[in-house]
């Protein structure tokens, strides 16, 4: 609107000075040496008008002239460009595709066209791993590394690199620079967690857990289970190094984020029990056997008390230790062996029904047969115990959730795949050598003598 209003200001104000010059033409007289020429003012400025837009023309045509090259290597520039673009996209695509061959042949055709830039980098780094050609994928980040724009890139093609190849003390150090990077960038904190566990790095894993799971986050049962894990191991690294307080301390920790971890349980009552303070452990045996009670639990509560006789822990556990879990089947095997111990055989027959429920487990009918001899000197029940407990399940072993792994102490890490806090205690799945049948047959036998 207003380039128009100013057009057509410009058109009034030439018509107007036309019509002046036309009232009032006036002459013009110019002498040159010996020339005199004569004209009328119009003549005058129609020819400084055509001489303005001479010399207009001539500015532009200068102007052409100096950008001229510029702008022809713009167009083939950006030809070039867009070339390189489309290598890159198409490069993507075989990488996605799982195409080696054409993957390294756009990275060739982006590299010639785009020379240096950051995606040009990575996609032949990208292409290299696909071709299984490590050194000049190492060669691409490297590069990339040098470059402020692409560094934080490049780190995390090292940092797989390097995990790939089972350098994992290089890979933990990437982390840390990809860290100071950009602090708090998710895929970096879980890879240093990770690298941490694989490390048994158990400081900078709790530190790292920490950081990731803020909020309500660091409340949810697999984050504190996580924690607890941690802890504990940390606190077995303190029993190893003899720091007894920062050992109890840790432990402490461990069994209060997850109370119902059995290691955990085991080794703050121990620990515990070292330090000589007798009211707490009290304590601590019913809560821990309330919440995990376990054969090892029952083991080492057993022990706390030095030089005791089997009778006296028969009646210590039925006192102070049973009535926090009363009907728990460990509960029940726990006072089986102390009553077997002690020669009790009633409450020992008892209790061992009762812990080997509908399905009992081969050590059940071991200790039958340990009954039969000890109680009734009656070798040929002892005998079919024993016969019984060859075709019952397994006992209840440690168990890895990731490979199946079968151990008889808790580890962090299954010493199989390396799977962290992967073991369960559970039962071995039946096999095809325990069916069905005879195990409803073995039930019927033992419930008779109940």
């Amino acid at each position: 609107m207003l380039r128009t209003i100013i057009v057509f200001a410009l058109i009034v104000l030439i018509a107007t000075a036309a019509v002046w010059l036309s009232d009032y033409p006036g002459d013009v007289r110019l002498t040159w040496g010996g020339y005199v020429v004569e004209t009328s003012i119009v003549i005058v400025g129609a020819l400084a008008l055509v001489f303005a837009v001479l010399v207009a023309l001539l500015y532009r045509f200068w102007i052409w002239i100096k950008h001229g090259p510029g702008r022809i290597g713009a167009i083939f520039s950006d030809r070039r460009r867009n070339k390189g673009l489309e290598a890159i996209s198409s490069g993507m695509v075989a990488i996605a595709a799982g195409d080696p061959v054409e993957a390294r042949r756009q990275a060739v055709a982006a590299e010639k066209h785009l020379s240096g830039e950051p995606m040009t980098l990575l996609l032949a780094a990208q292409a290299a791993e696909l071709n299984d050609d490590n050194r000049a994928a190492s060669i691409y980040y490297d590069r990339m590394m040098k470059r402020e724009d692409t560094e934080f890139l490049g780190l995390r093609g090292l940092i797989n690199r390097a995990i790939t190849v089972g350098d994992l003390k290089k890979a933990q150090a990437l982390t840390k620079r990809a860290d100071e990077l950009r602090p708090g960038t998710a895929w970096v904190l879980k890879e240093q967690y990770d690298l941490a566990l694989k490390l048994r790095d158990w400081e900078t894993a709790d530190q790292t857990l920490t950081r990731m799971t803020r909020g309500k986050a660091a409340k949810g049962e697999a984050v504190r289970r996580a924690k607890a894990v941690i802890t504990y191991e940390q606190a077995l690294v303190a029993v190893k190094e003899k720091r007894d307080a920062d050992a109890l301390s840790l432990a402490e920790q461990a069994h209060e984020l997850d109370r119902s971890f059995v290691p955990a349980a085991v080794l703050v009552v121990k620990l515990t029990a070292d330090k000589g303070a007798s009211r707490k452990l009290h304590k601590l045996i019913g809560e821990t056997w309330e919440h995990a009670p376990h054969r090892d639990l029952a083991e080492v509560i057993r022990k706390t008390v030095a030089g005791e006789q089997p009778r006296d822990w028969f009646r210590r556990a039925k006192e102070t230790v049973a009535p926090h879990n009363p009907d728990h089947k460990e509960t029940h095997l726990m006072l089986a062996k102390a009553a077997l111990a002690s020669n009790d055989w009633g409450p020992a027959r008892d209790h061992l029904m009762k812990a080997g429920g509908d399905n009992p487990p081969a050590s059940i009918f071991r200790m039958l047969a340990e009954l039969e001899e000890k109680a009734n000197a009656d070798a040929f029940a002892a005998r079919e115990w024993i016969v019984k407990s060859s075709l019952a399940p397994q006992d209840p072993l440690w168990i890895c959730d990731s490979c199946g792994r079968q151990e008889e102490k808790w580890h962090a890490h299954c010493p199989a795949c390396d799977s962290f806090d992967s073991f369960t205690w559970r039962k071995v799945d039946r096999g095809p050598h325990d069916p069905e049948v005879i195990e409803v047959e073995i039930v019927r036998e033992i419930a008779p003598t109940n």
